[in-house]
């Protein structure tokens, strides 16, 4: 005659206890694939954060511009195509294609909204253009030019070149020339 095992996975309480194991391992396995999927629900999020966004709720970044180098300063405001930052040798309003990198990019996200939102390069370079004030252009591929925006069209602008340190005066201008904003990098006006 056989006698009972104890403990034998077969009797009652061997039984409950493989079947508390399993139970525990399947709540274990569930969290490790919650977790999972809420990470993957995070980083899907954060792939929908477009920089400028993330300027939007920034304060001090370091900007490296194409064809010229580092701007450090802070966020004055973010438009739909351009970061404009206060630095210590001016305003610089940086156009998005003109962005090699940035430092101090917030983690978080501010959306776009109101007028500002719709504003872009075109729309700093008109007040800009009105206030007569002396900018320097960066180009992509090729060197700055120093003078004053006299109109602004659809796709470019119109600046008439002179030296950085002075008004423009009609013998000041040595050109004026039409530059395309897909070459724009930045424009920066003298503080």
């Amino acid at each position: 005659m056989d006698e009972p095992r104890t403990g034998d996975e077969r009797s009652p309480d061997g039984i409950d206890a493989l079947l508390a194991g399993l139970e525990d391992q399947a709540s274990a396995l569930e969290g490790v694939y919650d977790d999972a999927a809420a990470e993957d629900l995070a980083r899907a999020a954060r792939a929908e954060i477009p920089l400028l966004d993330r300027l939007r709720a920034a304060t001090t970044v370091v900007v490296e511009v194409i064809d010229h180098g580092p701007v450090e300063g802070t966020v004055l405001d973010v438009g739909r195509d351009v970061v404009v930052v206060d630095a210590t040798d001016g305003t610089w309003a940086i156009h998005r294609i003109g962005i090699a990198a940035v430092t101090g990019a917030s983690d978080a996200a501010a959306g776009a909204g109101g007028v500002a939102a719709r504003l872009g390069l075109a729309s700093v370079a008109r007040a800009w253009a009105r206030e007569r004030s002396v900018v320097r252009i960066i180009r992509r591929g090729a060197g700055p030019l120093d003078g004053t925006i006299d109109r602004v069209g659809a796709d470019y602008v119109d600046l008439a070149e002179h030296d950085p340190g002075t008004p423009r005066l009609g013998n000041q201008v040595r050109r004026t020339l039409a530059v395309p904003f897909e070459v724009i990098s930045a424009l920066r006006r003298r503080p």
